[in-house]
């Protein structure tokens, strides 16, 4: 069993440039990202922060 807490769905508001900028937003961006078991939403206004790498689906 993974340690720490899950859920179906996990939203992360406001991921820009201007929020998620230090190592230390990193790491806390990526700790609500392994948190989703079935969906992941990533909300941004602007410029996207530069840890979301842009992928195709």
């Amino acid at each position: 069993m993974a340690k720490g807490l899950e859920f179906d769905q996990v939203i992360v508001p406001s991921v820009d440039a201007s929020n998620y900028r230090t190592e230390l937003d990193r790491s806390l961006l990526y700790i609500a990202c392994t948190r989703a078991m079935h969906a992941l939403t990533l909300t941004f206004h602007g410029v996207p922060s530069l840890f979301i790498a842009e992928t195709e689906v």
